[in-house]
């Protein structure tokens, strides 16, 4: 709360009026299991967090994002209901971010963590910019040096720390939903690759990441790989695939995208541990 205070002092303090952003990002499905239980979910497979989010710009080139989560995980390791919540100065090419908000880490593929700290991100070369940012969750959570080097369509990642990948948003296709982390347990280092290429109507997004150094976690390697197809009518179909090295696991998703308009985009899925059937998702995306 003190620091959302401070954000709106400082954005504030820059016009009488500053220019301001409300909305809701959504994410709802309807999951049934192998068992035939029915949940219905505000928040992706992927672990992503359907929010409302308020954005404001101020002269002075100073901005403030707050996102709060309209659902949390079961058993969280992050139990704070703020997704975000940071200050943002932006530079010459450049922009400084003070407060909670994602690391920086490959495409966010795989590892996804929120994080209370300080990123810099500079211009480096062309398309090129070098993310780096110090993140302290507190004790016994994650804590550490996150840091990306790339474009949008191949990029090369490192985070040195403790405790890294503790969330339940980290890799949470493929160590499943009921994974249910511990605190002061997570690697102490994690080295990645990231590529994002378009061919004709096909993208393709690929992600490695080597996590070593583990605290109740064995060091292992993992693998992301996801295939989309470009269709008329807005129909996108999607094929997804994850893999952890030491667990010997392998979990995919079969989906279609379709944009039924007004901002609304149907996403069922399938998805299989392995050879087998694990679950099916309804998911209805939208941004308003």
């Amino acid at each position: 709360m003190l620091l959302l205070v401070g954000c709106v002092v400082v954005v504030g303090t820059s016009r009488a009026e500053p220019l301001y952003e409300f909305g809701f990002t959504i994410r709802a499905r309807m999951r049934v299991d192998s068992e035939r239980n029915v949940n219905l979910l505000l928040y992706s497979h992927f672990g992503e967090y359907s929010e409302a989010h308020l954005a404001l710009y101020g002269e002075n080139r100073f901005s403030l994002y707050f996102a709060q989560k309209l659902q949390n995980f079961d058993k969280p390791a992050d139990p704070d209901e703020v997704e975000q919540a940071f200050v943002r100065y932006e530079g010459q090419g450049w922009r400084v971010q003070v407060g909670k908000m994602w690391m920086p880490f490959g495409q966010a593929l795989g590892e996804r963590e929120l994080a209370r700290g300080v990123l810099l991100s500079v211009p480096i070369w062309r398309d090129n910019a070098l993310d780096v940012a110090i993140a302290d969750n507190g004790s016994r959570r994650q804590r550490g040096v996150f840091c990306r080097y790339g474009s949008r369509t191949l990029g090369a990642s490192v985070a040195v720390g403790k405790n890294l990948a503790l969330s339940k948003t980290a890799f949470r296709f493929i160590r499943g939903e009921d994974y249910a982390p511990q605190l002061a347990t997570g690697y102490g280092m994690l080295l990645g690759f990231d590529v994002r290429q378009i061919a004709g109507v096909t993208l393709w997004q690929l992600e490695g990441i080597v996590a070593r150094h583990g605290q109740g976690m064995p060091d292992t390697e993992f693998l992301v790989v996801q295939a989309s197809l470009r269709l008329p009518a807005g129909l996108n179909p999607v094929v997804r695939a994850e893999a952890n090295r030491q667990a010997r696991e392998v979990r995919w998703l079969v989906s279609i995208q379709q944009n039924v308009g007004g901002g609304f985009v149907l996403y069922p899925q399938v998805v299989f541990r392995r050879s087998d059937f694990e679950q099916t998702n309804v998911e209805v995306r939208a941004t308003f």
